[in-house]
């Protein structure tokens, strides 16, 4: 059984990279121009299925995007590392992975032709990470081989990504946003809460220069309960103390505890009174649907936003593509 700590930055990474805007960015700004050419990104698109299986489950979880590759399908699996500690079989473990991934494909589709799958690890831990991406790595003098031997040795390759070494160069190649996202997870083992928190409504400021306020408050909310997952002693008022400090910034956070109050108000209140804020949370609830539905997210995740119903969601996509 994975532990509690692993189960909480699964599923907010899985939370995170199921929208196909922060996973499209990250693709983009991490694979070749020469790959990129021949990929149609206008069919990236997220599967419900996963190719881990109970074997596997200890080491890895996986997110994937089916996409078009040459016009043929071809999948993009996010892998996230679940160990914290330098493991010279995870490379075997990845690429087992890989394999079981291409016979379930072939027993359960019934085909004769292999998909291109593409492995993309990440890594976030405090300890530092360098295990092998290439198999090919670990045989002395493999280059110099002839081409007999070379040929009949696999090719185990993977893409490696430690979130936690980036730098600040590496997230100023993402979107203000996608930076915003990775940023929770590179500092999530932070000891320093203040810096945890500094962080956090320096990035959601930033955001503000290139999304719309509900995108922002969306996602503002999910970095601040992963904080508040992560760092199990943080308060709201450490949060309004930090914003203080910052001389003016942090409205954005205010505005996401103030709607927290409201939404703790309404519980608390007389049935009569309740009804009431209930039909103007609702009225809003609706307006923040509705341009979450023009950014493009999945509508599982706007319903979880919400609180609105899968087909009350449905519905008013149908009324806005009309």
């Amino acid at each position: 059984m994975k532990n509690e700590i692993v189960n909480k930055h699964d599923a907010t990474f899985k939370e995170v990279f199921s929208q196909k805007r922060i996973a499209k960015d990250f693709i983009e700004n991490n694979i070749p121009k020469e790959a990129l050419d021949i990929m149609d990104m206008d069919t990236l698109e997220l599967q419900k299925d996963t190719f881990i299986n109970k074997e596997l489950q200890e080491n890895f979880s996986d997110l994937i995007y089916r996409v078009k590759i040459n016009n043929k399908d071809a999948y993009i699996s996010f892998l996230i590392e679940h160990k914290s500690y330098k493991d010279k079989l995870a490379i075997f473990q990845l690429n087992k992975y890989i394999l079981e991934s291409w016979m379930t494909i072939i027993q359960k589709e019934n085909k004769e032709e292999l998909p291109i799958i593409v492995p993309m690890l990440i890594y976030h831990g405090k300890e530092k990470w360098n295990i092998r991406t290439d198999i090919r790595d670990m045989i002395p003098g493999f280059c110099q081989l002839p081409e007999f031997f070379r040929e009949r040795v696999p090719v185990f390759k993977h893409d490696f990504f430690n979130i936690g070494e980036y730098e600040e160069n590496d997230f100023q190649k993402l979107t203000r946003l996608t930076a915003m996202m990775l940023k929770a997870f590179k500092y999530s083992f932070e000891e320093d809460l203040e810096v945890v928190l500094k962080n956090f409504l320096l990035a959601l400021e930033e955001v503000q220069k290139e999304e719309s306020f509900e995108t922002i408050i969306y996602y503002g909310e999910i970095y601040l309960r992963y904080i508040e997952l992560t760092n199990g002693d943080v308060m709201e008022e450490d949060i309004r103390n930090e914003i203080i400090k910052l001389d003016g910034k942090g409205a954005v956070t205010m505005s996401i505890l103030e709607r927290r109050e409201l939404l703790g108000m309404e519980k608390g209140l007389q049935e009569g009174i309740e009804k009431g804020l209930q039909e103007g949370m609702q009225k809003r609830n609706i307006e923040i649907a509705k341009n979450l539905i023009k950014e493009g997210l999945e509508v599982d995740l706007i319903v979880k936003t919400t609180g609105l119903s899968k087909s009350e969601v449905e519905e008013l996509r149908e009324q806005l593509n009309n």
